[in-house]
């Protein structure tokens, strides 16, 4: 949209703005701008298109949240047939902004804590993923991102490695999953409380999906020794207590179902939707992918030695 559409969009919900400005664009769709009145006062705008989705499922979650006294922002206004929310503006200090050497190990603590509070929400009415639905996001990864965006004529070389990632996620605990709990969706307000965003996709699923979403990011490569102290934290907070061994056996499986649905997520993004802006996420996501596979999987191989210079071939050619 344009600045002026987004103006427009504001004041009829009757808020007086005069400027706007872009947050992001999400892969769903929705569009996040930041608006201002003549008071400097700001609320976000999310818009969605309403033949593509609608906010209801975002309000359910975000009224739940709060009714278990997890941090998430207000919604001052919704309107369904403009497809806009306005949200309190809760600043622009994401962790993945955020994060240094210095604060890491206690954002990280504090993030864990949190979700932890939101696997013990009551929140009424969420679905449960089905199998065969976190089934078919990965196969994305096989028509999509091999076949599609890199040209590989035959991908099932990974089929053995999905079929065991479903079998292993089925026999994990199930609890409240975000589906997207990572540093960008996690913001310090103005109060330095942490707070939850994007969480319109919550479901009943893996228990690892969540805690791969916040230990292991996109933008920069797993340092193992840093999950195995943040899984010790997870593990003795959370209750019953989980044995820590058992949580990288959770997260391992969390972060390939996670990370092979995400590579055929945003490579579907540019093929149908032409967005690139995630494009240069794909190697880090991938390189992440190669280290999390056990070594058993002749699959690892292949990913290391013949799709990675593959992808990294593709991403200069554009």
């Amino acid at each position: 949209m344009k600045e002026e559409e987004v103006i427009n969009l504001g004041n009829q919900l009757n808020f007086d703005a005069i400027k706007a400005s872009p947050l992001k664009l999400e892969a769903s769709g929705r569009e996040y701008w930041r608006i201002f009145n003549n008071k400097n006062h700001s609320l976000v705008l999310c818009y969605l298109d309403p033949d593509i989705g609608e906010h209801s499922n975002f309000i359910k979650i975000t009224n739940s949240l709060s009714e278990n006294n997890v941090l998430c922002p207000n919604i001052i206004h919704h309107n369904k047939k403009l497809g806009v929310t306005l949200q309190e503006d809760l600043g622009d200090n994401d962790l993945l902004s955020l994060l240094n050497q210095e604060n890491k190990d206690h954002l990280l603590k504090k993030s864990l804590d949190l979700l932890i509070q939101i696997q013990n929400s009551k929140i009424d009415g969420i679905d449960r993923f089905g199998e065969n639905e976190l089934k078919e996001q990965m196969i994305s990864f096989k028509k999509v991102f091999c076949e599609k965006f890199l040209n590989i004529e035959s991908s099932n070389f990974i089929d053995v490695l999905i079929s065991d990632t479903i079998d292993n996620l089925d026999n994990h605990p199930w609890v409240n999953c975000h589906f997207d709990f990572e540093r960008r969706n996690l913001i310090l307000n103005k109060n330095n409380d942490l707070t939850v965003i994007d969480y319109q996709d919550m479901k009943i699923g893996p228990i690892g999906i969540d805690l791969a979403g916040i230990l292991i990011d996109h933008y920069y490569e797993i340092d193992f020794k840093d999950v195995e102290n943040h899984l010790s934290h997870y593990s003795e907070n959370i209750q019953p207590a989980i044995n820590k061994d058992k949580t990288f056996e959770y997260i391992t499986w969390g972060s390939i179902q996670r990370n092979i649905r995400i590579l055929g997520t945003l490579a579907n993004l540019y093929i149908e939707h032409n967005r690139a802006f995630r494009i240069k996420d794909l190697p880090m996501i991938l390189s992440n992918l190669i280290l999390m596979i056990p070594d058993e999987y002749d699959c690892k191989t292949i990913l290391e030695q013949e799709i990675k210079p593959l992808l990294n071939k593709r991403i200069g050619q554009l």
